[in-house]
């Protein structure tokens, strides 16, 4: 992450990015890291056999973050061009009801828009990007990609 501030989706894998000053302003993700609980969060790695969230690709990989009753996860692509991914979810592993959860993508400037996908909708993922995405449960009608309080 030091060259040039290096990937900041493929950094968010190994729980990563850039610093700040030396190579842009990571401020907008650390918001979402913060929002989120990501310090009090256990993070389930892409390359551990029991990670609750999988794409089923070697050219894009998902690591989790988990908070009881949440997950954080990061998506990033290695893949040539932009790729629909499923994502392979454990809910039991992550105490959550497939039925009843909202899977937010929150505006974080220079990094994603913010976006809303249903439970098994294909998440087009960029080349050489990604997504952070938020999985909690429903809490009613809101704004795509605004965090509840």
């Amino acid at each position: 992450m030091l060259q040039d501030g290096g990937n900041p989706w493929r950094g968010m894998l190994f729980g990563m990015t850039a610093r700040l000053p030396w190579a842009g302003d990571p401020r907008a993700l650390w918001k979402v890291w913060d929002e989120f609980g990501i310090a009090a969060a256990k993070m389930h790695g892409w390359w551990t056999p029991d990670a609750p969230v999988s794409t089923g690709r070697s050219d894009i990989l998902a690591t989790t973050y988990t908070r009881p009753g949440s997950a954080l996860v990061a998506v990033a692509s290695w893949a040539r061009d932009t790729t629909p991914v499923s994502l392979s979810v454990n809910w039991r592993a992550l105490g959550l009801d497939s039925t009843r959860v909202q899977i937010d993508a929150p505006e974080i400037v220079g990094f994603q828009p913010a976006r809303s996908f249903k439970v098994g909708e294909s998440v087009p993922v960029p080349s050489g990007r990604g997504w952070l995405l938020i999985v909690r449960p429903l809490t009613g009608v809101r704004a795509p990609g605004k965090l509840p309080q």
